[in-house]
């Protein structure tokens, strides 16, 4: 630049005004790459001769810099001009440039994209924010009025089963318990009961914003029932809803003005949490598939409980909330006041390893199986460990008669139809067992697989693993050699008229058994983590729909995979071929399971409950063998908590695998 000024961008503002931004100066290289360097006459030996030789320098004076207070930007969206209005945009990081290209802004006060105009852009409208969104919310507060709304008639009847649980939730809040567990086991049909207790609850005067925190596969399934649930309603008695995944949850504080977060990603995520104003004025909090809370420490789990703390009421929504003692902090509010015997929280305002640290000292004096120990930042840590099955029933019996509730009833827990289970070992060849025992870059290299991996970006080359993910790579290894036989079979059960749900724990996996069956000229849905809701709804249409007769999802919960079920909005309906679930890599922890098996064994759209069998498969001899037994052993537990004893019976099952045993050795 001219005259040695540096460059300053000038952005317009909303009114037309010109705003200046000064640049931070580069930050000057080393002139050597020595971490540590000391000037000319400034080390400890030169130092000690000046000293001897009587010869004194002045000491400089020094002035301590202030350290600069973090400024943060408005939470709110500037208002717009008259005649225009403001789009706020759902788009993925990858599709940034693209926005800023086609016209959209990114403001880091709300952390949203947004687009000034009179209409929006071509460019940007497949990043239009869906219903219900944090996007829509921030939305319709800029322009201060709601999207036109039309009033239709209903398409979901709630069966008389759901309304039973709406006349429990109801109750709970009129008798002033405001907690709920909504613990019916999957495919019962949790989400419509929910939102139709809501819908009733309509005349309530403190009742008008509802934060619903889901899974990411979830959000549709809640947004056709919510628009549905309140289809025949007038706009202006409709109650305003926000829906969000546990991942986003950050989302919903903003941090105050000048307020110093520090320089740490860790550090800026704690005081966030803790330093945070929370964003929404909630009156209900329903966290559904609630497990995810199981963690108290966790940042999702803080922020939740800060909500909970706030609202007017609060439902949590699971099949499996939890299998031992120590995964139910989240509830320990309700708890506290349903045994009303002394405080378990109190009135102190604790978050994450304070709840934690009150629940345990509270299990502990109710004489729970619990041991101290402790982590390696010198924390205390606790563990349930019965010494023995009658200690062990004694802990799981006095959970369960937490959760039934005391003079209030606040929870609803029924069991659905029991789920057919059979075992499917499978052996291996004498070189896939030759690779199972292999070190893990030998396994890799043998069969093809890359040797590089993605960490942070950059391309880090594979190691052998230590002995703590010795047995993870055990898991992984009988996972990909089992995918032959996995093919096989799944043919076979598609030969027999079936339609087949495969669920997977590794994504190279999912691949591997995708490209066997497709070789085959077999049509393949697949659903994982890394892609948005909106095309892991598309894959399952396809699934449903027929046009694909394989899914293969690494997703445990909230998708709905079973026949007959009344497809919304379209009214029309999933196919009739019977479905069969295979649990090919198994899971350590009963929710797990549970919600695998649940996405096919659900009530369909006439009522009737459809069932799905469910096959665990695991290598012969190997890790997976001891991780089903385990996880039926779990199972159990979880079954006896919740109230639901005939979950599972890990006797038949075992009694099972060992006919299945003696059938193949025949």
């Amino acid at each position: 630049m001219p005259n040695g000024l540096s460059s300053v961008p000038v952005l317009p503002c909303r009114s037309g005004a010109l705003r200046l931004f000064s640049v931070p100066p580069r930050r000057r290289k080393p002139a050597s790459t020595t971490a540590r360097t000391v000037g000319a006459g400034k080390s400890a030996a030169a130092r000690k001769f000046k000293a001897s030789s009587g010869t004194t320098t002045a000491k400089k004076r020094t002035t301590t810099r202030r350290k600069p207070v973090r400024k943060t930007a408005s939470p709110d969206l500037p208002l717009p001009d008259p005649g225009e209005r403001v789009w706020v945009l759902d788009v993925p990081f990858e599709d940034r440039a693209l926005a800023s290209a086609s016209g959209a802004r990114w403001y880091p006060g709300p952390r949203v994209f947004a687009y000034y105009g009179t209409d929006l852009p071509d460019g940007l409208a497949s990043f239009e924010s869906m219903p219900y969104s944090l996007q829509r919310w921030v939305e319709d507060d800029a322009n201060e009025e709601w999207r036109p709304e039309v009033v239709h008639e209903r398409s979901l009847t709630p069966r008389e089963t759901q309304l039973e649980a709406v006349r429990r939730q109801l109750g709970a809040v009129n008798a002033g318990f405001p907690y709920f567990a909504q613990m019916d086991s999957t495919g019962l049909g949790k989400t419509l009961a929910v939102c139709e207790a809501v819908r009733q609850a309509g005349s309530a005067p403190d009742i008008g914003t509802v934060l619903v925190v889901a899974p990411k596969g979830a959000l549709p399934g809640w947004r056709r029932t919510i628009a549905d649930t309140e289809a025949d309603l007038d706009p202006a008695d409709r109650k305003r809803w926000l829906l969000v995944t546990y991942q986003s949850t950050k989302k919903l504080l903003t941090v105050p003005e000048d307020t110093d977060l520090g320089k740490r990603k860790k550090t800026q995520n704690k005081r966030t949490i803790t330093l945070g104003e929370l964003r929404f004025d909630i009156d209900v909090v329903i966290a559904d598939e609630s497990h995810a809370l199981m963690n108290i420490e966790s940042q999702q789990s803080q922020i939740l409980w800060r909500y909970q703390e706030a609202a007017r009421a609060v439902v949590w929504m699971s099949a499996t909330p939890g299998y031992q003692p120590m995964h139910f902090a989240y509830m320990a509010r309700a708890i506290e006041q349903s045994r009303a015997a002394g405080p378990i929280v109190g009135d102190e305002e604790v978050l994450g390893y304070g709840v934690t640290t009150k629940w345990a000292e509270f299990l502990i004096e109710q004489g729970f199986a619990l041991k101290e120990g402790k982590a390696t930042t010198g924390l205390k840590t606790w563990r349930w460990e019965p010494e023995d099955a009658a200690q062990r029933t004694r802990d799981i019996d006095t959970i369960h008669r937490w959760l039934s509730g005391g003079a209030v009833p606040w929870s609803i827990s029924r069991p659905s139809p029991p789920t057919p289970r059979e075992p499917l070992g499978q052996e291996l060849t004498a070189a896939q067992k030759r690779l199972y025992n292999s070190a893990w870059v030998d396994y890799r290299k043998e069969l093809g697989l890359p040797l590089w991996k993605s960490v942070g970006g950059k391309r880090v080359l594979q190691k052998n693993p230590s002995t703590r993910a010795a047995a993870l790579r055990f898991r992984q290894k009988c996972s990909y050699l089992r995918i032959p036989s996995t093919a096989d079979q799944v043919r076979a059960w598609i030969r027999d008229g079936n339609q087949v749900f495969v669920s997977m724990f590794y994504r190279e996996s999912v691949a591997g058994l995708a490209e066997a069956l497709r070789d085959e000229g077999q049509d393949v849905a697949v659903v994982d983590g890394s892609m948005s809701s909106q095309d892991q709804e598309h894959e399952i249409r396809r699934f449903q729909t027929g046009a694909a007769r394989v899914i293969i999802s690494t997703t445990t919960s909230a998708i709905n995979l079973h026949s007959n079920e009344l497809l919304l909005p379209e009214r029309t309906v999933s196919t009739s071929a019977p479905r069969v679930t295979l649990i090919h890599d198994p899971r350590w922890t009963p929710i797990e399971i549970r919600q695998i098996e649940g996405r096919a064994n659900r009530i369909d759209k006439d009522h009737e409950h459809t069932t799905s069998t469910c096959y665990y498969g695991y290598a012969e001899g190997t890790v997976e063998e001891e991780m089903v037994l385990t996880g039926i052993e779990r199972i159990a537990d979880l079954g006896s908590i919740v109230g639901q004893a005939d979950l599972i019976d890990p006797e038949a099952f075992l009694a099972a695998r060992a006919e299945a045993g003696s059938a193949s050795g025949a």
